[in-house]
């Protein structure tokens, strides 16, 4: 999840709508669990964030050709700012989870955790761009990076993957959720687009922006259908997990989609300055606050319901949302007051 280039500032919107989202996702958790329509909308809505986080990491290797000539040089670079604020926080917050018990920390159980991205439920997605990295750096020794068939590659096992979640939620075959949703190939197709844009955005680009209004309506259609698939798919299986995952096929299209859709409207969105500086805040800081923000709401929550409970549950919502992007902005700001300054990379990844 790095900086997006100067060249491309359309990518500062995506990145930032998808740590908002993030951040609402889990939020989410604790605001509503209700099934009224309103709330299954809005929960639909966030999931783009974890397939456009994706996206915009495949967009960026191989929209620079230099990458291919040292893919290693490259792969090490991106991530020595991914791994060592990973080791850190999940290290710290392991340790901040199992307070009252530091006598019997298991070791085995923390390094366990740590390679399975185990820690805090989001750190998942930190073990699938690590081998996603590694997906790229083999594909280019093999050489082997058409856009076309890269995109091919990714769209074939990804649609395998996703016979196999299908068939695991009706319970015809039995597969552990965890296990599934750490391996790339559960989320190679948007990592795979992402190569695929990156390669040829050039060509792409204004295609996107003749057919912005199909890109628009395909958008919404699939929005719509993810929305249908979860009153679906909850009528035939207890599966809660999946009816309102990133791995239905409704879903997986609305993801793509909705990225496509701000780059082919991107000409056309002019933000007030105070805006824009802040969607460029956000989009810098997204690394660091998508490690944070699990924690953050805990302690945000507890707020609320000392001071403010009751309200309405998007008043809750609200709040939580705002109350954890100003937490965890302020915790960046500090640490990088208080870190020197070529530490910061291994604390906060920026």
């Amino acid at each position: 999840m790095q900086k997006a280039s100067n060249r491309f500032a359309e990518f500062d919107s995506i990145r930032a709508l998808a740590i908002v989202s993030v951040v609402i996702t889990h939020a989410g958790f604790a605001a509503f669990r209700d099934r009224r329509i309103l709330f299954v909308s809005i929960d639909t809505f966030q999931l783009f964030c974890v397939p456009a986080f994706l996206l915009l990491s495949g967009f960026f290797l191989t929209n620079k050709l230099d990458n291919q000539n040292n893919p290693g040089q490259v792969v090490k670079k991106r991530l020595s700012r991914i791994i060592p604020p990973y080791l850190f926080w999940s290290v710290t917050l392991y340790i901040l989870n199992n307070w009252n018990s530091l006598q019997k920390i298991d070791l085995l159980s923390l390094l366990r955790n740590i390679l399975t991205g185990s820690v805090m439920p989001p750190y998942y997605f930190i073990v699938v761009i690590i081998q996603c990295y590694g997906w790229w750096w083999l594909l280019v020794k093999s050489r082997f990076l058409e856009p076309i068939k890269v995109l091919g590659l990714g769209l074939t096992i990804q649609t395998i993957f996703t016979i196999f979640f299908y068939l695991s939620a009706l319970k015809y075959i039995s597969i552990p959720l965890p296990l599934m949703e750490r391996w790339i190939f559960s989320w190679i197709l948007p990592f795979s687009t992402g190569l695929f844009l990156g390669a040829a955005y050039d060509k792409i680009q204004p295609v996107l922006e003749r057919r912005k209004m199909l890109v628009l309506g395909a958008t919404v259609l699939f929005y719509l259908a993810s929305i249908w698939e979860y009153y679906l798919l909850s009528g035939v299986t207890a599966e809660g997990w999946f009816f309102r995952s990133f791995f239905k096929l409704s879903a997986q299209g609305y993801a793509i989609l909705f990225v496509l859709s701000i780059l082919a409207f991107s000409k056309n969105i002019a933000l007030p300055s105070r805006v824009s500086g802040l969607v460029k805040l956000l989009a810098a800081y997204s690394f660091p606050i998508y490690l944070l923000d699990s924690t953050v709401v805990q302690y945000v929550l507890l707020v609320f319901y000392k001071f403010i409970d009751p309200v309405h549950p998007l008043l809750k919502l609200s709040f939580l949302v705002t109350g954890t992007l100003c937490g965890c902005l302020a915790i960046i700001y500090l640490l990088q007051k208080v870190l020197p300054k070529k530490y910061s990379q291994y604390i906060l990844g920026i």
